[in-house]
C-alpha cells in the first residue's frame, strides 16, 4: 500500500518498518533493502495473475479472451493498476531496480504466451499467426492500468471493448 501510495522512492524503510509494526532487524533478516521489498511486492501482485494463466493452461483461453481476463480483474482492482504505474516509475529511476523488475514481469509475459501458445495448438491455429501477441496484451493492459490512473475521462469499457477486437482473430468464434 505504501508503495502504491507513495511510489517507490518516496517509500523509506522506516515506513516500511512502522507499517510492517517488526523492526528494521526483521525487515533486514528477510530482505537486503528496500529494492529487495519493492521486488516481493511486485512478485506478489502478479501472482494471482501467474496462478490464474497456470490454470488457463488446462483449458486454453485465446488473445482476446487474456484481455478481457486481464483488463477486467485491473477494473475490479484498481489498486493493482496503481501499483503497476508506480513500479513502473522506480523502475525508470533505479536501473537495479528495474533490472529485478524487468525480469519478474517477463515471467508474467512468458507465462501469457505459453498460453497463447497452448490455445493455438488446441484450436489448430499456426503459432506464427499469434507471434508477438503476448507483447502486444501486456502493452494494451499496461496502457489500459495507465489511462486509468492519468486520464481523466477515460473510457475503459470502450477500451476494452476494441482491445478485444483488436486480439481477436478470425479463427475465434465470439463468446457471448
Amino acid at each position: 500500500m505504501l508503495i502504491r501510495q507513495h511510489g517507490v522512492q518516496g517509500t523509506s524503510v522506516a515506513q516500511l518498518v512502522a507499517a510492517s509494526g517488526t523492526s528494521a532487524g526483521a525487515i533486514y533478516h528477510h530482505f537486503s533493502g528496500k529494492n529487495a521489498v519493492v521486488v516481493e511486492v511486485a512478485r506478489s501482485a502478479i501472482s494471482i495473475p501467474l496462478a490464474a494463466l497456470k490454470e488457463y493452461l488446462d483449458r486454453p483461453a485465446s488473445p482476446a479472451q487474456l484481455a478481457s481476463y486481464a483488463m477486467s480483474a485491473l477494473e475490479l482492482a484498481p489498486e493493482l493498476g496503481e501499483l503497476l504505474a508506480q513500479l513502473g516509475a522506480g523502475a525508470i529511476t533505479d536501473d537495479a531496480l528495474g533490472r529485478r523488475l524487468r525480469a519478474e514481469f517477463s515471467m508474467l509475459r512468458d507465462s501469457v504466451e505459453e498460453t497463447m501458445q497452448a490455445w493455438a495448438r488446441l484450436n489448430d491455429v499456426p503459432a506464427a499467426r499469434i507471434e508477438g501477441y503476448s507483447q502486444l496484451l501486456v502493452g494494451l493492459t499496461l496502457g489500459y492500468a495507465s489511462q486509468r490512473v492519468l486520464v481523466e475521462g477515460f473510457d475503459e469499457r470502450v477500451y476494452l471493448k476494441q482491445a478485444v477486437a483488436l486480439l481477436r482473430l478470425p479463427e475465434e468464434t465470439p463468446q457471448g
